[in-house]
């Protein structure tokens, strides 16, 4: 029997699986620099991109672009990735301070250090990481998968944001869906529901597949589908995932 589990996830991967919206603060218009090109592949890879640049005067990346922390909706809130001198993050924590912006996630890219941050936004609930690469890290976490299961997710996350739904809070049960999705495309060649009881019937459980026919009612009804993959946002409340049903899905393949 297959056992799909959440494993080699350390705390940087977790908080890359918890969170799908990044606000780049220093977002470049000019590719070939790393403030551009970073949010870039990010995007590609399905997260939802925020871009803050004051001289913006149009959308960086097709995203959302402010020229101002302070005008992002606070539903965008997730993760806020510093792409400025460390000199200036403690006037960036500042501003979001005065105004009452407090991310789930305060990540200063690679190079960049400030105890500042970490002072000022750890007691209030933010958890800070600094000197390190968003994309290098989630690479990393790729890495340990493969191309299916970056595929995946990316359209998991593209179709959550479409129909306004939220992903699994916890990363550990995510992670653990989207193998054991990534599994039944590589063994069936499409991405059979994981939930569902495979009928014999090739034809009709290629109807079955994520998100499958009876997704919506069930998030209606439940706050999230049968799996857990897809939640009503208002049913998430913090990284927790389901508290109830089947502890592995590999009984269900």
């Amino acid at each position: 029997m297959e056992v799909f589990l959440g494993s080699g996830l350390d705390e940087f991967k977790k908080l890359l699986l918890s969170y799908h919206t990044i606000v780049f603060v220093g977002c470049s218009r000019h590719p070939g620099k790393p403030a551009h090109d970073i949010p870039e592949e990010m995007k590609k890879y399905g997260y939802n991109v925020v871009c803050v640049n004051p001289a913006a005067r149009r959308r960086i990346l097709g995203s959302l672009t402010f020229s101002d922390i302070k005008d992002v909706p606070r539903r965008y809130l997730e993760i806020v990735d510093v792409f400025r001198p460390s000199r200036e993050v403690p006037a960036i924590v500042d501003r979001m301070l005065r105004f009452n912006i407090l991310p789930k996630v305060f990540w200063m890219q690679e190079g960049i250090k400030n105890e500042y941050a970490r002072k000022k936004l750890e007691p209030l609930g933010v958890k800070v990481v600094e000197d390190r690469c968003i994309l290098k890290t989630y690479l990393a976490l790729l890495s340990e998968r493969d191309e299916v299961y970056a595929n995946i997710l990316r359209f998991a996350r593209t179709y959550a944001r479409a129909k306004g739904f939220a992903l699994n809070p916890d990363p550990e049960k995510l992670d653990e869906i989207i193998l054991a999705l990534a599994y039944n495309q590589k063994r069936y060649g499409y991405r059979y529901c994981p939930c569902r009881t495979i009928s014999g019937d090739f034809e009709e459980d290629k109807k079955k597949i994520c998100p499958c026919v009876w997704h919506e009612e069930e998030i209606k009804r439940d706050g999230h589908c049968r799996c857990g993959l897809f939640w009503d946002p208002r049913a998430v409340r913090a990284p927790g995932g389901i508290t109830e049903g089947p502890s592995s899905l590999a009984g269900r393949l």
